[in-house]
């Protein structure tokens, strides 16, 4: 979850790299579960029986193998770090999924694919980086018509948040919404909701903070003098006790969109 560290005062350039570092062996860079990614490929209902699948974002390719694993089709992940993309490579030719998917390093923002050349659009937690609405408008010429869109994107769960978390978030990722909010954009940019739900407690608690906080002291001690990498494993600590202590107040939703078949 890098957004949620920007506002640490340090070269951008600077920040990645110490957040790559922090986040390096990680089984995930985010939140999430193979539970979660199961369920929203099972609501894509009508895709082929061989699709072709973009993974944007995929960063260490949790997902990516679960995607893998579960459909016949051809599956291209893409992140912008060979830092994590390496480890993913090397996992898929181990398992033997080499010959069903291909890495590539590409900015999400400017990808090279040609127009409707895939079934299935997958994003879990990275579309905050170029914006929900962008994401929605850009990568929907990728798809071919009736293709689905699966992403997951940080939401407020209630309207009243507690002072501390709204300044937090408001400072970090000043767009975040409400799921309402979300899915009448989504709505007036021409896709179709098949549906979405709430990324459940353990995606946070268990598969991504509880690796996370093991890392910090290992973390703390290889960058012992660096002000810079304690400021970022104190954010990160800050980080997760805002979730122990909020996390009815916001979390990921999924959301399940289809481009329609016979629109442009």
């Amino acid at each position: 979850m890098f957004h949620i560290l920007t506002k640490i005062r340090m070269q951008e350039e600077r920040l990645v790299e110490l957040l790559v570092d922090l986040h390096s062996g990680l089984p995930r860079l985010g939140p999430g579960s193979k539970e979660s990614t199961l369920k929203a490929l099972a609501m894509c209902d009508c895709l082929p029986d061989n699709p072709d699948v973009l993974d944007i974002g995929c960063g260490c390719g949790a997902q990516t193998l679960v995607l893998a694993t579960a459909t016949q089709g051809q599956i291209i992940a893409t992140d912008l770090f060979p830092e994590f993309l390496a480890p993913l490579e090397s996992n898929i030719r181990e398992k033997g999924l080499d010959g069903h998917v291909r890495i590539e390093k590409a900015d999400m923002n400017t990808l090279p694919f040609p127009e409707k050349n895939f079934d299935l659009i997958w994003s879990e937690g990275a579309i905050y980086i170029m914006g929900f609405d962008n994401g929605l408008t850009n990568w929907r010429r990728l798809l071919r018509p009736g293709g689905y869109l699966v992403i997951s994107e940080v939401v407020w769960f209630r309207r009243d948040p507690p002072a501390e978390l709204k300044t937090f978030w408001e400072s970090n990722y000043p767009a975040i919404r409400s799921i309402v909010e979300n899915i009448e954009s989504a709505k007036a940019l021409g896709w179709s909701l098949v549906g979405n739900f709430h990324l459940p407690d353990k995606a946070w608690s268990q598969q991504y903070y509880l690796p996370l906080q093991k890392r910090i002291p290992d973390f703390r001690l290889e960058n012992a003098d660096d002000v810079d990498a304690q400021s970022v494993a104190d954010m990160t600590e800050y980080e997760i006790s805002l979730w122990e202590r909020f996390h009815e107040y916001y979390g990921y939703e999924f959301f399940i969109l289809r481009r329609p078949e016979f629109t442009p």
